[in-house]
């Protein structure tokens, strides 16, 4: 089969996600292309995949979209699978370019399922561009019922597959950077974009508390904002935690993810809303206890107190209790952890190219 990736993006989770199926199914005996952002960040990693860098934030340019569309019509794909929801608008209008210029099956995985900024017109686009794909991947099984009332995308063009560990490239390749802090420091790592939805605020000052009672507890906040971090900064200062609390609010490099994973004691994800996280499979994949709320899918993938601990969004007694309770105790975290990396061992990117390559089929692909 030929299947055609395209990912307008250049880093991140989509395109970690991308990177890993892709090979997956090269791996299979398919023939795959991806056409993704410019300075793709996984361009001098190992694939076994055509690479075309073809967007710039999102918007192709002229002479690369010319050369994308010459290398379309030659490689003339039974599928195209886009990757990725932040510029619906986008999606929507390469696919009536590509029905226009192929007789092909186009399949989707938004990955985030609602982009950072949802308007109305925003709704009214993904409702067009659900109804003009013949299957939707999901993350997470909740994630279902949303597009399903709330953009119309009939059941039976939908199915759940799991995220696999989106960086085991990084653990097996990369030289890990890791942060300047004391050995005896008890690191607890928030990993991933700031956005508001991710309960950030009420983290930092649930730490005070974390703090008072395990002394050597240090909260690193780490990811590329999307809100006004100002006032996260501020509370970090007025809570006396700037000793005990890093923030770093950027995109990290695979260096520097890595030695920040690989120092953790635990990872929190504190969300008070959401769908799915790269971030909890590359948790699982580095053995780390996770300390989550029962929002985005988490609670089809943590079982409480055996791969990780599960708090109610928005309760920072509870969230202050679970942090607590794994950082003083060294046995727990060790069996938390262990517990994860076995749980996502179970689940391997030949495990979903196998699944995904079966719905390519089931539509009418090859």
């Amino acid at each position: 089969m030929r299947v055609l990736f395209i990912v307008p993006a250049s880093r991140a989770g989509t395109v970690q996600y991308t990177h890993n199926l892709a090979n997956a199914l090269s791996d299979r005996g398919h023939e795959v292309a991806v056409i993704s952002g410019m300075e793709y960040e996984l361009a001098a990693y190992a694939r076994s995949y055509e690479l075309l860098e073809t967007f710039d934030r999102f918007l192709p340019r002229p002479l690369r979209l010319v050369r994308a569309a010459r290398f379309i019509l030659g490689f003339r794909p039974h599928i195209v699978h886009m990757q990725g929801a932040q510029h619906p608008g986008v999606y929507l209008w390469m696919c009536r370019i590509l029905k226009a210029m192929l007789n092909v099956q186009i399949v989707y995985s938004p990955q985030d399922v609602l982009p950072n900024k949802l308007k109305f017109r925003t709704t009214q686009t993904f409702r067009k561009l659900y109804s003009k794909m013949s299957y939707v991947f999901l993350n997470a099984q909740q994630n279902l019922d949303l597009i399903v009332e709330h953009f119309f995308v009939e059941r039976d063009r939908v199915g759940v597959l799991p995220i696999p560990d989106l960086m085991a490239f990084v653990r097996n390749g990369v030289v890990p950077k890791r942060p300047d802090i004391e050995d005896d420091r008890l690191v607890v790592l928030c990993f991933g974009l700031i956005e508001p939805r991710k309960g950030i605020a009420s983290l930092v000052q649930t730490f005070a508390r974390v703090r008072a009672a395990v002394p050597k507890a240090h909260l690193y906040i780490v990811g590329k904002p999307y809100m006004d971090i100002g006032p996260i900064d501020k509370l970090i200062r007025t809570s006396d935690l700037s000793q005990h609390v890093t923030l770093i609010p950027r995109y990290v490099s695979f260096n520097e993810m890595s030695g920040l994973f690989h120092r953790a004691d635990l990872v929190v994800l504190p969300y008070e809303s959401g769908w799915n996280s790269g971030v909890l499979s590359t948790a699982l994949g580095f053995g780390k206890p996770v300390i989550a709320t029962t929002v985005g899918g988490f609670t089809e993938v943590i079982e409480d107190q055996v791969t990780g601990v599960l708090v109610p969004p928005g309760d920072r007694e509870a969230l202050a209790s679970a942090l607590i309770t794994c950082l003083r105790n060294s046995e727990l975290r060790d069996r938390l952890g262990n517990s994860a990396q076995a749980q996502s061992e179970q689940t391997s990117w030949k495990t979903i190219a196998i699944e995904t390559e079966c719905v390519y089929t089931s539509i009418g692909a090859g």
